[in-house]
């Protein structure tokens, strides 16, 4: 059985109790960043103007500073808007945070280095070939693709709480915690 859940995260800078940005927030800075002006980057983002005109403005209230810098246009238009130092920052630190959260979710090694399971690693699907009770352990060849087979001994108990039968459909997860490998020297 694989396991049914999936790891999802939201993440959102806070200062003093008080939530800042959050991953639509880093994408209207972004779009803005990369587009030049707010009206393509509410278009890229799909937010109306009032919107994120006044989302930009509540962010300035609370940090205390300009985020963007609008650019006036002549008669012909033309202006823009470019974000500023602190824009920049806010960006860069939610965007680390965000890029360093998704990274170790994908990473099984650090994963298991805070003590944490992914129980999609070492895992193998296979058919039970064959079962034989013992008193107090079981053995179970398990069939897995390609024609090998995996033999494992387990509790006799652990046979009987499972239900194990030969022709069912297992999952087979290997957990180790020393793989010897020698070569033959003679």
């Amino acid at each position: 059985m694989v396991d049914p859940f999936t790891i999802k995260f939201k993440l959102w800078l806070e200062k003093d109790g008080i939530p800042l940005i959050g991953s639509g927030g880093a994408k209207l800075l972004q779009a803005i960043k990369e587009e030049g002006n707010l009206k393509s980057a509410i278009k890229k983002v799909g937010v109306s103007y009032r919107y994120a005109w006044g989302y930009l403005k509540k962010l300035e209230k609370r940090l205390g500073g300009k985020i963007v810098i609008p650019h006036k246009g002549g008669f012909k238009g033309g202006g823009g808007m470019s974000i500023t130092e602190l824009g920049e920052k806010i960006l860069r630190i939610y965007t680390r945070f965000n890029n360093f959260i998704s990274v170790s979710l994908k990473n099984p090694h650090l994963w298991m280095a805070y003590g944490l399971k992914n129980l999609t690693v070492n895992r193998l699907n296979g058919s039970v070939k064959d079962v034989k009770i013992g008193s107090e352990t079981a053995k179970v060849v398990i069939e897995v693709p390609a024609g090998n087979e995996i033999t494992s001994i387990i509790t006799s108990d652990s046979i009987r709480n499972l239900g194990l039968q030969s022709g069912q459909v297992v999952d087979i997860v290997i957990k180790a915690t020393e793989v010897m490998v020698d070569k033959n020297m003679g």
